[in-house]
């Protein structure tokens, strides 16, 4: 995704971009309009960004209708429900995941 969109949205929600770089923990915001100016962002950084924003990833990619990402991560596509579907249960999946984590650190823990 451009990164040019991503802050077309961000305005369009009345969200300001030194206010997501804070939200971030950057120093300043130069260092997240720097990463904007691609023409495709990285979807670890638009992650980051709907976290701090408290917006699901799927809220950036409505109006293209798909999600794909270039950068080896989850590469989704369909209408918004779809994805939201999909981001609901891969969202499940992560956080079964670090349950498991969490017990398996307690067993080890205790083995020490």
């Amino acid at each position: 995704m451009r990164g040019q969109k991503i802050k077309e949205i961000l305005r369009s929600e009345g969200i300001a971009i030194s206010e997501v770089a804070r939200m971030l923990g950057y120093d300043g915001d130069q260092r997240l309009h720097s990463a904007l100016k691609s023409e495709d962002v990285k979807s670890g950084l638009i992650e980051e960004i709907a976290r701090v924003t408290n917006k699901s990833v799927c809220f950036f990619y409505e109006e293209d209708g798909s999600a794909v990402a270039s950068d080896h991560s989850i590469a989704v596509s369909g209408d918004s429900n779809q994805i939201n579907a999909i981001s609901e249960k891969f969202i499940a999946l992560l956080e079964k995941k670090d349950e498991q984590i969490d017990r398996l650190l307690t067993i080890i823990e205790k083995e020490k």
